[in-house]
């Protein structure tokens, strides 16, 4: 399971860099919520993205990702979000 939860993240990570451009026009310093490399919404903090992730999905692998113009690949322990 794990090897899956690694490769969503990885998944949803390439999406959102196909759509940080887009992503910056409007939406610099907030927190893309992804799932199954499609954007659910952005947020004004990780928690709130977190919050929403976990309501939609529950522990079902979802990324919280900063939109920035340097963005970093915090790896799997860092974008998959856990609750519980």
């Amino acid at each position: 399971m794990a090897h899956s939860i690694e490769v969503e993240i990885e998944r949803n990570y390439a999406a959102f860099l196909d759509m940080l451009e887009r992503l910056m026009l409007s939406n610099n310093g907030r927190y893309a919520l992804l799932h199954d490399q499609v954007l659910e919404g952005v947020f004004d903090s990780p928690g709130e993205a977190d919050r929403q992730g976990f309501a939609k999905f529950g522990r079902g692998p979802y990324s919280v990702q900063l939109v920035t113009d340097e963005p970093v690949d915090l790896g799997f322990m860092s974008n998959a979000i856990c609750q519980g």
